[in-house]
């Protein structure tokens, strides 16, 4: 069984990114909900967690995924700072990315086995996410990928002001864009495909079809 504060963390990851509204939780524009409405819901109530807990867990995650501020009402708000399927959410907790201040190295992890889906959708998409997510080498990203990942794509930026793309940076670093008009970031928009700890067959896979 996963620790207490790991059980903690995923049940708010699934009400603030996903389940708020099916959940029957107020949530903002901004992705925010009344920490005092989280703390009554069975699926923190079952943790019997406190709010002290809850910013304990905010304050110490170590991908920065929430983020809680206290307002004019007195009262205190929590939020998921990305990862979001509601479509209420927008990017008004975002800020927008100008390409002249973007990175200069902006990937998407993801694994080998799955690059042949990538490749038959016509590139990355969002799914049923509000964003596609990316992480750089910059010293402000602090997430965007799973550690267990494979395989990097890279970006080639140029390619995305072409298409159109537009990009967003969340309270912890990670990189968002909407993707083009069927939420796709087009395989054209690929500077580069790189197997991590794949096999060389995978790598040489993966090349010849960003090549392609």
């Amino acid at each position: 069984m996963a620790p207490r504060h790991v059980q903690i963390s995923k049940a708010l990851s699934y009400l603030l990114r996903h389940g708020a509204v099916k959940e029957n939780l107020p949530i903002d524009s901004r992705g925010f909900v009344e920490l005092s409405a989280i703390l009554k819901h069975p699926r923190i109530k079952t943790h019997r967690a406190s709010a002290e807990e809850i910013k304990t867990i905010v304050a110490e995650n170590d991908k920065k995924r929430f983020t809680l501020e206290t307002r004019e009402d007195g009262k205190t708000y929590i939020c998921a700072n990305q990862g979001h399927s509601l479509g209420l959410v927008t990017e008004e907790n975002m800020e927008p990315l100008p390409y002249e201040e973007m990175p200069g190295n902006v990937y998407h992890g993801t694994f080998a086995n799955k690059l042949d889906a990538i490749y038959t959708r016509g590139g990355l998409c969002k799914m049923s996410r509000n964003h596609i997510h990316f992480t750089s080498d910059a010293e402000w990203s602090h997430s965007g990928i799973r550690k267990s990942c494979n395989v990097l794509i890279y970006l080639d930026l140029d390619k995305c002001k072409e298409t159109g793309l537009v990009f967003y940076k969340s309270a912890n670093g990670v990189i968002l864009t909407r993707g083009n008009d069927e939420g796709i970031v087009p395989v054209g928009c690929f500077r580069e495909v790189k197997t991590l700890r794949g096999t060389l067959a995978e790598e040489k896979s993966a090349q010849e079809q960003y090549r392609q």
